[in-house]
């Protein structure tokens, strides 16, 4: 009795641990999908990001320049823009001490992510502006000497102005220099859904950090092969690097892809061991109740009603493995899930899905073992009794 009692209890376990990774694979796949289709408030479809020069030189600004006419003549590139950081790349710093013309009190200690960019930045990225206008090429050619720059809605709020579109043509001050605000942006997310949007405020400058392409990807090799060769003509003793940027966004959640497959692992070995144990206990029962079922067929019972006899214990241990498995893993997932400010939901059906499943895998085990004994000759079992 004890040894059955101690079956049992680890059938149970072993289907508690399956069903607890089953459901913590499907969230975790479930927040990954979220993440990768969300909105990101841009547009990184064909952009192809070229890695822009590292070694300074006194002609630097004319190669640049010379670079940006030669895409300009390229017809497959649709938009480009020099900038010196890109999304899912960080920022260039961060800053505090931006205050408006009438700050409220603790305004200078908040810190804002810079980036510096050229005009071209928000119509390449598909970044739509909710007021104002994106740098002129004067405003760029003068960089941060011309006094002006552009925030997204979180920092115009973050600065006092409430609707953020109010923010443009005011003045904010910044060291001993005080700067116009030449648009706003709606926000996006130029980093992962891990985090929350930051307040930026963007500043212009010609930069050569990185020149990002959207580009039409037909034939795709002699389009790159044509910008290496741009590239290597102006800027010889650089190599030829890129990335895609959707790629590279993507990039940020490898650690939850290798998790993802990890669980999917863990879930299946999980699974095989709990249905080894499952078919043994089906096994040693039906044994156990061999003469009664000869008794139970002799007296009319049918293949289904044996089946069914010999099944409900079994899924009743499933059931009960479910049971247990379902606060424990809701509170595991919900935990896991706080440390994504934008997150997926943990959606009921993902327990009954998983209960269902495992129901059907543990009927299927003992299926084996309850159909041989339901066809089994009832005559010879009573006799062998």
């Amino acid at each position: 009795m004890g040894s059955l009692l101690l079956r049992k209890g680890l059938v149970v376990f072993q289907f508690v641990v399956s069903c607890c990774l089953i459901i913590g694979t499907a969230v975790l796949y479930r927040q990954l999908d979220y993440m990768q289709t969300q909105d990101l408030g841009m547009n990184l479809e064909q952009l192809l990001v070229v890695q822009g020069p590292s070694i300074t030189s006194d002609d630097q600004g004319e190669r640049v320049q010379v670079f940006k006419e030669a895409l300009d003549r390229l017809p497959f590139v649709e938009q480009y823009s020099a900038s010196h950081s890109v999304p899912s790349g960080g920022y260039n710093f961060f800053a505090a001490g931006f205050t408006s013309l009438h700050p409220a009190p603790g305004d200078e200690k908040k810190s804002y992510a810079m980036a510096i960019v050229d005009g071209n930045y928000f119509d390449t990225y598909g970044i739509t502006l909710a007021a104002g206008q994106p740098f002129t090429p004067e405003m760029v050619q003068r960089g941060w000497q011309g006094n002006h720059l552009i925030l997204n809605e979180k920092a115009a709020q973050a600065l006092g102005f409430e609707p953020a579109a109010t923010a443009v043509g005011q003045r904010i001050l910044w060291g001993d220099g005080d700067y116009e605000i030449q648009g706003v942006i709606k926000d996006y997310h130029h980093a992962s859904l891990r985090q929350p949007i930051d307040p930026i405020i963007f500043l212009p400058n010609p930069s050569s950090g990185y020149f990002t392409l959207r580009m039409t990807t037909h034939n795709l090799p002699a389009k790159l092969a044509q910008i290496a060769q741009q590239f290597g003509d102006i800027f010889p003793a650089e190599p030829f690097d890129y990335f895609f940027l959707d790629e590279q966004f993507d990039q940020q959640y490898r650690s939850e892809q290798q998790f993802g497959q990890v669980f999917t692992a863990a879930s299946a070995l999980a699974i095989f061991i709990a249905c080894l144990g499952l078919f043994g206990l089906a096994a040693y029962a039906a044994e156990a109740r061999t003469k009664e079922v000869g008794i139970r067929k002799v007296f009319g019972a049918t293949v289904q009603n044996v089946v069914l006899l010999l099944s409900k214990d079994f899924l009743k241990l499933v059931a009960l493995a479910l049971v247990l498995s379902v606060p424990l893993t809701w509170y595991a997932a919900d935990r896991w899930l706080q440390d994504f400010t934008y997150r997926t939901e943990i959606h009921w059906w993902l327990f009954a899905l998983t209960g269902a499943l495992a129901l059907g895998i543990a009927l299927v085990t003992v299926s084996f073992h309850a159909i041989k004994a339901a066809l089994a000759n009832p005559v010879q079992s009573l006799r062998d009794e």
